[in-house]
């Protein structure tokens, strides 16, 4: 079977898109060894990341959230040959000649635009095109995957007539990004950060306000702002401005105690996943939630929300909070700090459920899809 890909989205591996690509294409070449794959990629920037004789790459000289992709892409790939093409974004090319499967992460602008902090007129702007690219992708496809059950839920209670072509597909974890390490080399490694021995709680997402980090920080000071010893990490994109969060952020409590990093290498986020006391990802809504298995992979204890993918993909190896109540963040804070026969108790399961999403099953259940639809 030959796929065509839109791979476009490798150049920014440290996107949740760009990662789900490349591993999805190693696991589809690993699976079947009759796969071969057609690449869609930039004219720069992203070739050349898979090398492998059943790949071939070619160039669409246009980004992927682009006019281009929706109307130009379609008459370009009619002179390429294969079966079966996948978008793994919401953005898919019109008048295909074959069938079109597309992967569905998230439903965020769609459930509550408030979510997402966007200076007013560019959120409507943005609302409207990804209202408009998402209502295609899905009328279109043959197939559509979901990244969780929570986003496949989304999806029906959204368009209940696409039920019968939407199927599940976890996302695995990226264990050459990820994996345990020794904890003297993890401490040697964030030491320009923080003074190695440190105890902190870590909590990893871009900026946008559905990923609560105010209540984080203010669950985080409620817990340990008597214990001078304590950090936080907060590892945030900054996409637009928070004003409730930079102001406490600013405050002189917090700022001797929280230290916000916009981004780190990939060495040093494994690292600091690996040393962390406790991983803290209170979110308000995740299509799937990749810094959980990324946390239960490495053997670090986790607070996370009882809304959303988080119940789903964390099961039994997380405390699970509301994510707006900050005493109960804080109250999870401090249980996995002070009792170690729990914390004992939720590595070993996150270890257990970590190995359940792998990415050759999600290559698996891709081909089965691609196969219902060619």
């Amino acid at each position: 079977m030959r796929i065509a890909l839109d791979a476009r989205k490798l150049s920014r591996t440290e996107s949740g898109i760009g990662t789900y690509t490349l591993n999805l294409a190693r696991a589809l070449l690993e699976a079947d060894k009759e796969v071969e794959l057609v690449l869609v990629c930039n004219t720069a920037g992203n070739r050349g990341r898979l090398q492998d004789p059943r790949v071939r790459e070619i160039a669409f000289p246009f980004p992927p959230v682009s006019p281009y992709t929706r109307y130009a892409l379609g008459p370009f790939l009619r002179r390429q040959h294969f079966e079966v093409f996948h978008s793994p974004f919401d953005v898919v090319p019109r008048g295909l000649h074959v069938p079109l499967v597309v992967t569905i992460h998230d439903l965020n602008w769609l459930v509550n635009r408030s979510y997402n902090a966007t200076p007013h007129v560019v959120g409507r702007m943005i609302e409207h095109s990804y209202h408009a690219s998402l209502t295609a992708a899905m009328q279109e496809a043959h197939g559509i995957l979901a990244v969780s059950q929570a986003t496949r839920r989304a999806i029906v209670e959204y368009a209940p007539w696409y039920e019968t072509k939407v199927r599940v597909t976890y996302n695995g974890l990226d264990s050459t990004r990820i994996y345990p390490m020794d904890k003297a080399v993890a401490w040697r490694t964030i030491a320009p950060l923080l003074t190695p021995g440190t105890p902190f709680v870590l909590t990893v997402g871009h900026g946008a306000p559905y990923k609560n980090h105010f209540h984080a920080v203010q669950g985080f000071m409620q817990a340990f702002g008597e214990h001078p010893a304590y950090r936080m990490i907060l590892v945030r994109r900054v996409l637009f401005r928070d004003r409730a969060l930079e102001a406490l952020l600013r405050h002189p409590r917090v700022q001797a105690r929280v230290l916000t990093l916009s981004h780190v290498p990939p060495d040093v986020l494994n690292a600091l996943y690996n040393t962390a006391r406790v991983v803290l990802h209170p979110s308000y809504y995740e299509g799937f939630g990749l810094p959980l298995i990324e946390a239960m992979a490495v053997g670090t204890p986790l607070v996370t929300s009882t809304v959303s993918a988080m119940p789903e993909v964390a099961g039994a190896a997380a405390l699970l909070v509301s994510p707006a109540d900050t005493q109960a963040i804080a109250a999870a804070l401090c249980r996995l700090d002070g009792d170690e026969a729990l914390r004992a108790h939720l590595i070993a399961a996150g270890h257990q459920r970590a190995g359940c999403f792998r990415w050759s099953a999600c290559a698996q259940a891709t081909l089965a899809a691609y196969r219902e639809v060619a």
